[in-house]
């Protein structure tokens, strides 16, 4: 009887034994395969991460290249490390608007330095309105207020900053734009910025240009920027622009406020108004929204939403109704 009873207890601690082995190596199994889960999301993500940073330098060094070209017939020495002063963004923004239907708009600039000229002189390459390309103002202009469709084309230009201080600027422009129509263009740019206090800042911008397809033209620009605390802040923005082509003058408005809710986000709320004098409806479009813009895992790389309403008007006949809209803009900074 005592060895039926040890014969129990021993197949008791086999049978005991040989579970928790059989649990520990299905615990074991599903440690590893969580641990190559993990190792695999890591790997796609690194690969993501670096095709990103891959298409950046990549798009810095052809500028920076282009800039060596260039900067070759004023030299007979090259020396690439001279050539590192490329700068600009490309921006994609798929918007959705009740009164429009959808859309992609997209633009590019790119600016570099040439060295061996002294640094006044420059190179501009882009993708976008004509009005912004010349007054410099992609990031001032909302990007909800509709653009001519035709002036959404390829320009190339170079640049003269005969004079630069701090609170002043002059510089000079000429080059070409419309793809294979050449439609020249020359531009002079006038940059006032000063600081009324501690927590405001002025910026006025006077334009003059002429382009062969429309003549004559000047632009003013009126910028204010102000923190009106440590985390809530202002940006008013207004441009007037007079021209052969257009009915009277031409001007945009727009009013943001901003709170920094963390140091890499913040939620807002705008408002825009823009229209031409002798249009036959003189405001065209006013609208409001709700903005949400963060940076996102780089300095150099933003994103922004949005939702709003707004009121369009073209032509006398139409009537003005409230038009839902919804957006989304990647921003990408490159080089310096």
């Amino acid at each position: 009887m005592r060895r039926l009873g040890r014969c129990l207890f021993f197949s008791l601690l086999c049978g005991v034994g040989l579970g928790c082995s059989s649990t520990a190596a299905q615990a074991a199994e599903q440690a590893k395969q969580v641990e190559q889960t993990e190792q695999a999301e890591q790997t796609e993500q690194a690969d993501d991460t670096a095709l990103v940073d891959k298409f950046r330098e990549g798009l810095t060094y052809s500028v920076n290249a282009s800039a060596r070209w260039l900067d070759s017939f004023f030299t007979d020495e090259i020396n690439p490390a001279d050539y590192n002063t490329a700068s600009g963004s490309l921006t994609l923004i798929p918007e959705w608007d009740e009164y429009d239907g959808f859309s992609i708009d997209s633009s590019f600039r790119a600016k570099v330095v040439f060295p061996h000229a002294k640094r006044r002189f420059s190179a501009i390459i882009g993708r976008g309105d004509f009005d912004d390309f010349i007054n410099d103002t992609q990031q001032t202009r909302p990007s909800v207020i509709r653009r001519d469709q035709a002036d959404e084309e390829w320009m190339l230009g170079l640049g003269f900053d005969p004079y630069i201080e701090d609170h002043h600027s002059l510089s000079f422009g000429a080059g070409i734009r419309g793809g294979i129509n050449l439609d020249p263009y020359v531009r002079a740019r006038y940059r006032y910025e000063t600081i009324a206090d501690e927590n405001t800042e002025y910026r006025l911008q006077s334009v003059a240009f002429w382009r062969d397809s429309d003549g004559f033209g000047v632009a003013q620009t009126v910028t204010v920027d102000t923190a009106l605390t440590d985390r809530w802040f202002n940006k008013a923005w207004v441009r007037g622009t007079f021209a052969e082509r257009t009915e009277g003058v031409r001007w945009h408005a727009s009013e943001k406020i901003y709170y920094m809710y963390h140091h890499e986000r913040a939620i807002g709320a705008e408002i825009w108004w823009y229209g031409e004098t002798r249009h036959q409806v003189p405001l065209q479009d006013v609208g409001l929204r709700a903005i949400h813009r963060s940076r996102y895992s780089r300095d150099w790389l933003y994103f922004q939403t949005w939702v709003g309403v707004h009121w369009p008007r073209e032509v006398v006949i139409e009537t003005r109704q409230p038009r839902w809209l919804v957006g989304f803009e990647i921003e990408m900074l490159f080089g310096n």
